[in-house]
């Protein structure tokens, strides 16, 4: 598999660094998307991305190789696949991430789902950028370019949806990690709707066709003025 593959050169390339990581308690292990059991027979990819998964412990994990790739993919397909499939978590705290990602999925029966994130890691299960360490957190953006460079070069899907909120360090990671490849489309998704909640712009691929991108709210936002 292509990305596998990709995953585990960006692994060895980046050794010392991950190996850094995973040595700082105060972070989570590394996020790695899956590639769904649908995805070679659906006419459509949409990629979500968030901001960092939380709690992604994995206290069996003990270092990071070629071997814990498949690991780190299968809980994440794993925990995709739970949470789709549960709708007793509509509304709780913590699991609106996922009613979103589940909502997307059910409104798009043609479409493989595909799942990312803004930054591979967390930090004490929140924004890394808080980390009192700019080096590490440079670090932790190295690596989390990377990994989603990778999916979307590998993956290419249709859209993306960049549900990472109204964080500044995640738009200014977005904004690093793609530099002269983002084109606003200058139009306003929805009339009246300020575009800090939903912009609409484009990411330009070498592989043919530019991407549609939206950039959205955090599905655990509870702005009232959104709202």
């Amino acid at each position: 598999m292509l990305l596998v593959k990709r995953y585990q050169d960006i692994f060895k390339e980046n050794q010392e660094i991950i190996d850094a990581l995973l040595s700082n308690s105060n972070l989570s292990k590394i996020h790695l998307g899956f590639v769904p059991d649908d995805f070679k027979k659906k006419k459509h990819r949409i990629l979500i991305v968030g901001r960092e998964t939380r709690g992604w412990d994995l206290k069996y994990l003990e270092k990071y190789d070629q071997n814990s790739v498949y690991q780190l993919m299968d809980l994440s397909k794993s925990w995709v696949i739970r949470n789709l499939e549960r709708s007793d978590s509509v509304n709780k705290k913590g699991k609106c991430f996922f009613n979103f990602f589940r909502k997307v999925s059910q409104e798009n029966p043609n479409a493989s789902i595909l799942w990312a994130n803004i930054f591979c890691v967390s930090y004490k299960k929140s924004n890394p950028s808080k980390i009192d360490t700019k080096s590490v957190f440079a670090n932790i953006k190295k690596i989390s370019e990377s990994l989603l460079k990778a999916q979307i070069e590998i993956l290419q899907p249709n859209i993306i949806i960049f549900a990472s909120g109204l964080d500044t360090q995640a738009i200014l990671a977005r904004r690093d990690y793609f530099k002269n490849d983002l084109k606003p489309s200058g139009k306003s998704v929805v009339p009246g709707l300020d575009k800090k909640y939903l912009e609409q712009f484009h990411l330009l691929e070498n592989y043919g066709e530019d991407i549609l991108c939206y950039r959205t709210v955090h599905p655990s936002s509870r702005t009232k003025e959104f709202l």
